[in-house]
């Protein structure tokens, strides 16, 4: 069985970035919760991305919205759990 592939677009105000690679997980759960240390990373290093506007877009190979995820500046999580939850298989 292949492992999904899922891509993290980023958006902010009316721009669009999007994952041009993906990586591999095992489960939609995965994807989501590295989406979260995504979002938590980028609160802290781009205080422009906090305006309530700016989010992460999880999809799949079949360009279908599977999470998405605002970017705040709350982060009351730790980031040890998050990262214990990913391990990625692959990134190509």
């Amino acid at each position: 069985m292949r492992m999904p592939r899922f891509f993290f677009d980023l958006y902010f105000d009316h721009y669009v970035v999007l994952d041009p690679a993906g990586i591999l997980f095992e489960r939609k759960a995965r994807a989501r919760a590295a989406a979260r240390q995504m979002a938590r990373h980028l609160a802290t290093v781009r205080a422009d991305l906090l305006d309530g506007r700016s989010w992460i877009r999880v999809r799949d190979t079949g360009r279908n919205e599977i999470h998405r995820l605002a970017i705040q500046g709350d982060s009351r999580a730790g980031e040890s759990a998050v990262q214990a939850a990913l391990r990625p298989i692959a990134a190509k």
